[in-house]
This record gives structure tokens, sequence and C-alpha cells, in this order.
């Protein structure tokens, strides 16, 4: 066994203590680089505590555009941002600007669906009366030429009264479906004018479709509406984070997993639970779309569409 100049050989091993000064030292170090060394082997080898990823805070519902009539012009405001409001509440009033939209115009429309209802339905009635009297005519010749007898009718006019009867039953059918059908038509006319008026009058309501939020409002009044939405809206009471994770650790993640949301804003961590994993992934991002459903909706509520740092828990 090779030993270190000048020292002596204790149990096969050579005593520190005979170690100049210097090489204790150093071998000390040596040892503690060794340990190092292994501690990272070990952490280079075990799987990462928890996967990481970017998101973006959304509420469950998510975001509902609330869209008016393109070229309308908003007259009232009814609400503000921030505001929680039921479902069917008035948010905006707008009022559109075609000639439609003139309410003397649409009053004159209306006079004039109004009259032309009555005039199709009246003379339509006018024929199924008509009709009505010649079935009448028709059954009552025939029954009357019925109980002349055999030995006074012939079997060619008794047929031909039967016949004649027929048509005037069938006739009669014919211009009754075409009376209910002018009315439906007529009132349908009818009530789409009275709408025409009634926006002309009053200006068209953009109002809630369910309970909840006003997000944003992005016309005022005075203003025209586009193509993009007049308001902004959401129902906040179940927030979420939606991140994209990368395709390698997709496999790796189940609902039911915690995770920790993080931002600045935030000030202390949020936490949350997967709800659903996507089962696809972009091509060329290489990433699926994770849900995140958060424990508690605030403060995550006012913070809707803000990026936050996630961590799903293995």
């Amino acid at each position: 066994m090779l030993a270190w100049p000048g020292s002596r050989i204790w149990q096969g091993c050579v005593k520190p203590e005979f170690f100049p000064f210097g090489g204790r030292v150093a071998l000390f170090a040596l040892g503690l680089a060794i340990l190092a060394g292994l501690h990272q082997a070990r952490a280079d080898n075990a799987p990462p505590k928890a996967i990481g990823a970017i998101g973006h805070i959304v509420p469950g519902s998510g975001v509902i555009d609330i869209m008016g009539t393109p070229g309308a012009r908003v007259t009232k405001v009814v609400v503000r941002a921030g505001q929680t409001v039921k479902a069917g509440t008035v948010l905006m009033v707008t009022q559109g600007v075609t000639p439609d939209s003139d309410p003397a115009l649409a009053a004159v429309q209306l006079k004039a669906a109004r009259d032309l209802a009555s005039q199709q339905v009246a003379a339509q009635t006018a024929v199924v009366r008509l009709a009505e009297a010649h079935n009448d005519q028709a059954a009552n010749a025939l029954k009357a030429y019925q109980t002349l007898g055999a030995s006074l009718t012939s079997a060619k006019e008794l047929q031909r009264l039967s016949d004649a009867a027929k048509e005037a039953r069938l006739t009669l059918e014919v211009e009754r479906t075409k009376l209910q059908v002018i009315q439906t038509q007529s009132q349908s006319t009818l009530q789409t004018a009275i709408r025409q008026a009634d926006l002309a009058q009053h200006g068209a309501q953009l109002t809630a479709p369910f309970d909840g939020t006003v997000l944003k409002i992005n016309r005022q009044s005075g203003e025209q509406l586009t193509n993009d939405p007049a308001i902004e809206f959401a129902d906040l009471r179940a927030m979420y984070v939606v991140c994209q994770v990368f395709e390698g650790d997709l496999l790796a993640i189940h609902p039911g997993m915690p995770a920790t949301i993080k931002a600045g804003p935030l000030g202390a961590p949020l936490q949350g639970r997967v709800e659903e994993v996507g089962r696809t992934v972009d091509g060329r991002t290489r990433v699926g779309e994770v849900r995140i459903r958060l424990d508690k909706a605030d403060p995550a509520s006012r913070l809707v569409g803000m990026e936050v740092d996630v961590a799903i828990d293995r």
C-alpha cells in the first residue's frame, strides 16, 4: 500500500494526523467536492417537483362580447365598468342612423303595414264567405235531388251533383287555408313594423345575457358602434388560469393536481387545481392547453387577462 511520505500505516489507512497541515486541508476539500458532486447527480436524476408554465387569468364563462348594430349611435350608457348586474338588465341604448330609424318614417310604415294587413285579411275573408255559400248551395242541391227518390232521378245527374258538392267542399278548405296563411304573414309583417317603430322611437337596448359583471365599456354616449364589441361582459364567480404546457409534460398532468399561481400584482400566490387537460397540441409551438380552477375568485376577478407564472405540483 502506498503511504504519504513520512506517515505511518494505521489499520490499512493513513492516519490523518500524520498528514502535513496542507495535505489535510486538501483532503477535506476533496471530500466536500465528492459529496457535492454526488448530491448534484442525485438532483439531476430526480424528476422536478413541479411543472412550470405561463398562463392568463380568465373567467369561467369566458369574456362575452356584447355587440350592437354597426353604425348605430350610442344615446345612453346605463351601467359602469365593474358593475354586477342581473340577466336582462339594460346596459346601453343605441339609435340607428338609417332612414328606417327615423321615428316619423317608421310611424308611416307602421300605419301602412296595419292597413295592408287589414285589407289582405278582409279580402280573403270575403273569398272564404263566398266559398262557404257555394259549398252550402252545392250540398243543398245534392240533398234535394236525393230526396226525389230513385224513380225521379238519374244516376248521371246524381253523380254530377255529388261531384259538384265535393269540389265545393275542397275549394272551401283551400280558401280557409289561404286565410290562415295570410293572417300569419300579415301578423308577422305587422310585428316587424311595430318593432321598427319602437326602435326608431326609443332606440335599441343592449342587455346582459346572464348574471355577471361589466368588464369594459368600449363606446360612450355620442359615439357610433363598429364591428368591435360595445361592452365586454363576464361571470366572475368562478375564475380560472389557462396555461400553455410543453407537450413533453402534458401526459404527466391530470385533473385534480394542485397548482400555484404567482405574479407581482397578486402579492401572495394563488392556489388552484387542474380541471381540464387539453388533448390537442399546437404543431408550431408544441404546447397544449391546461385549465386550472382557482380556489378563490378574488383577487383574480379584478385582474382578468393578466399573465401569470404557473407551477403544477406532481
